[in-house]
């Protein structure tokens, strides 16, 4: 579980200042005044000046990328007046998300103007659920709301809550199921959200969604009296989602009528008259055709779940070594990906394309995780058979770098530098990534991986 407590903010003298934070309009790397082994990336509008008070969204990456994030949605930022903040150190498995999240926010709100009434947290996959947690373990207000990418809630809710949450998920995404029950689940609990379900895989969402993310907090933030009514503002985007809905009832697509009735219901009420789009929601909220659509949601979660389960189940006994025939269990998972990946790619049911992707996705992404946490608790040979059954499987390079993984700190330092090769082979680019893995600093005086990492890009 991932606990997150927010500590009191600290001054700091005009020396402690970095220059780098006279730079606005740039992303700029920034080491913590407190404790030099966290930094992150920081975006401050061209506009920005102390003497104001500014909204400010905090990025975690699942690799503790923190300008990716802000790289994506730096224009964004600059539209809306927003300082973009993304922790170097946040990143899948690690020990210290809690430390990580703190670092930034004692950092940022030390050195920068910040709008106490409008911090918001943000994050994709597993960096989604250490959004949720940074907003779900402080006090109640610090976090404003959350906009999560790919991925639910953090292990560590456990109750109803009322904080605007905003999930933005591609329809290939494996957590597609998730955030779908999470829809539900808000609906009828009447909780703040919006879902945006896009064209895409697991991904950060497009700078479109995020766009929309934004707005939909700055309209949460004018609702809560935290943020000057923007009357030309509230026109544009209740004459936008209006449209929407229009246009979703002329496809007679019941849950998209459904995002854009709730939106203008849930979202502007208080702000303008609701009167009209209550009625309408009220209605579709009752009709054959929404009641349907949902079934057929929940009829595609449950096959996605019931597949990947079953898929999952046989890999695991793989890496158990616990079945007779190990052999014939290899095959058969080979050839249940291999068709899934051909349904994905050829089939002319559109519902089915959607579930074969994700479910090999999330099979594929599922046993990666379970191997991580062998190899995290040294057991290499179970570790082996999780990442070398997904390499057979897949052309990408992750499976194939952490067998390098594995077999480093297995001390096959010969077997560690030929996986590193073919995993260059399969597209690994950034030499970053090989040079600050933690499990392959052994390998640096061997001629054989120096030449391998010289031969590598700067970036992917």
């Amino acid at each position: 579980m991932l606990c997150i407590y927010f500590f009191g903010t600290f001054a700091l003298s005009q020396a402690q200042r970095p220059a780098d934070l006279s730079t606005p309009g740039q992303i700029v790397d920034v080491t913590c005044a407190s404790d030099a082994t966290q930094s992150y990336a920081l975006y401050l509008p061209s506009t920005y000046t102390s003497a104001k008070r500014w909204p400010v969204i905090y990025f975690f990456d699942p690799g503790g990328r923190g300008q990716r994030p802000l790289e994506l949605y730096k224009n964004i930022a600059e539209t809306y007046g927003f300082i973009l903040a993304g922790s170097n150190n946040s990143r899948n498995f690690s020990s210290d998300q809690g430390k990580a999240v703190n670092a930034i926010w004692q950092d940022t709100h030390a050195r920068l103007g910040i709008d106490e009434h409008r911090s918001y947290a943000s994050g994709f996959s597993g960096g989604a659920r250490v959004a949720g947690a940074m907003a779900l373990s402080g006090p109640g207000g610090q976090v404003a709301g959350v906009i999560a990418h790919g991925a639910g809630y953090p292990s560590n809710r456990t109750s109803k809550d009322d904080l605007p949450y905003f999930f933005a998920v591609g329809d290939q995404d494996f957590n597609w199921p998730e955030v779908i029950n999470i829809r539900r689940e808000r609906e009828e609990q009447g909780s703040p959200y919006r879902v945006r379900v896009y064209s895409g895989r697991h991904q950060w969402a497009p700078a479109a969604v995020m766009e929309e993310a934004v707005q939909y907090m700055n309209l949460k933030a004018m609702q809560a009296g935290n943020l000057t009514a923007d009357q030309a503002f509230l026109d544009r985007l209740m004459d936008t989602t209006r449209k929407e809905a229009v246009d979703a009832e002329s496809r007679k697509d019941s849950i998209a009528q459904l995002t854009a009735y709730r939106a203008l219901v849930s979202d502007f009420g208080g702000l303008r008259d609701v009167k009209e789009a209550t009625q309408k929601l009220t209605a579709l909220q009752q009709s054959p055709a929404l009641k349907a659509a949902l079934k057929s949601e929940r009829e595609q979660v449950s096959d996605q779940l019931k597949l990947e389960q079953e898929i999952s189940q046989k890999i695991a006994s793989v890496a158990d070594n616990s079945v007779a025939d190990v052999t014939a269990l290899r095959l058969d998972i080979r050839q249940q990906m291999g068709a899934l990946q051909d349904q994905a790619k050829h089939s002319k049911n559109e519902q089915k394309r959607l579930i074969s992707g994700r479910v090999f996705s999330g099979v594929f992404v599922g046993a990666m995780e379970d191997g991580q946490q062998q190899l995290a608790a040294r057991h290499f040979e179970k570790a082996e058979a999780y990442f070398d059954l997904m390499r057979q499987v897949s052309d990408d390079p992750w499976p194939v770098l952490l067998l390098a993984d594995t077999h480093a700190a297995a001390g096959n330092r010969k077997l560690a530098i030929k996986d590193l090769q073919e995993a260059v082979r399969r597209g690994l680019k950034d030499r970053a990534v090989i040079e600050s893995d933690s499990q392959l600093q052994g390998l640096k005086s061997e001629p054989d991986f120096q030449k391998l990492v010289a031969g590598v890009e700067g970036e992917s």
